[in-house]
């Protein structure tokens, strides 16, 4: 068996993937989003959540050792960009998930925060809030700054103060029945996530 047949092999047999997040509400929504990603593959979510992206990062190292214990062949590490310097960023996130003992690691960075991420899709907002306007379609939502706190001012308007955005309360209905090509098509944060599941991990033609 070569070495290309050894990676095929050992990617057919992954069963868990371990999740680096800031909180409880990012993990349901990676959850919810990798899921539909990956739609004909089976496996099971472990997460480490909580503390801020501080603690995060002077844990992670040792949160993916216990992850790839529990069995996790992937472990994704993720971090809102918010107004750090990208590619700073990316290398010491990096620097990290080297130290991690599991055979798969990736580092997603949703700019600036993965509430952009839900802004792809508007008519999925306007049914998750049961908003009687449309919502703007925005076309390129990683350029929206602070897109947690826009969320929140564009349902205030929209119902006219009636309701208010929860982001641990909603964001997970969002992920929830998103679509998922809205997404792809319009934040090149989540193309890398998709691209890294689909093409290097689960190998779909």
């Amino acid at each position: 068996m070569n070495i290309g047949e050894k990676e095929g092999l050992a990617m057919s047999k992954i069963s868990q993937i371990g999740l680096i997040v800031e909180d409880n509400s990012d993990y349901e929504v990676f959850r919810l989003l990798i899921l539909k990603i990956i739609e004909k593959e089976k496996f099971k979510f472990s997460k480490f959540a909580g503390g801020g992206c501080g603690k995060m990062k002077r844990k992670a190292v040792s949160y993916a050792k216990l992850l790839f214990q529990k069995g996790c062949e992937i472990v994704i590490l993720v971090h809102d960009l918010d107004r750090n310097d990208l590619i700073k960023l990316q290398a010491e996130l990096q620097a990290l998930t080297e130290k991690s003992p599991a055979p798969h690691n990736f580092v997603c960075i949703p700019i600036e925060e993965v509430e952009a991420w839900l802004h792809s899709d508007s008519p999925n907002i306007k049914e998750v809030f049961k908003l009687k306007k449309n919502v703007q379609e925005f076309h390129h939502p990683e350029t929206i700054k602070s897109p947690k706190e826009n969320l929140e001012k564009l349902i205030i308007k929209l119902s006219r103060k009636r309701k208010r955005y929860i982001n641990t309360v909603h964001n997970t209905s969002l992920a929830e029945s998103i679509d998922i090509g809205k997404i792809s098509q319009r934040c090149p944060s989540f193309q890398k996530l998709e691209t890294y599941l689909k093409q290097d991990i689960f190998d779909y033609k």
